[in-house]
């Protein structure tokens, strides 16, 4: 059996805040997925606009055929695209290394009219994932 690793992102702390879900109010799953963090950020121009994520853990079903798009070459992350995407919604999906069926999943819920600084945050954030050797 090959060592479990830990999820790492390269965030910037005034961009974004990471609490946990009691913290949110919300409950320690989500639909039977272990609800890890809620991340927040918010840019003020003209108006307030925010994104709010949520991280959870899944499991990749062998012959799950996703349709995706990659944030940067060489990401670990990939928004998932479709038929099934929701306005409002960008949802992405980093599988883990070596074979294993788990995913962290992320699922960002942001106004229709979302500023183009907002949308680069969560591009940014999900582009600096990477998976680490557990220690």
């Amino acid at each position: 059996m090959t060592d479990l690793v830990l999820p790492a992102f390269e965030m910037d702390c005034r961009d974004w805040m990471v609490i946990s879900p009691s913290d949110a109010g919300l409950p320690e799953d989500v639909a039977g997925a272990p609800l890890l963090a809620i991340l927040s950020t918010v840019v003020i121009e003209d108006d307030l606009h925010e994104a709010t994520g949520a991280l959870t853990v899944g499991l990749l079903e062998e012959g799950d055929d996703l349709e995706t798009r990659a944030i940067v070459p060489g990401s670990a992350a990939h928004e998932l695209v479709g038929a099934d995407a929701q306005p409002g919604t960008r949802r992405f999906v980093m599988p883990s290394p070596n074979g294993q069926h788990l995913a962290l999943l992320a699922e960002f819920m942001v106004s229709p009219d979302t500023e183009d600084e907002l949308l680069d945050r969560v591009d940014r954030l999900m582009a600096s994932f990477r998976w680490q050797a557990a220690a």
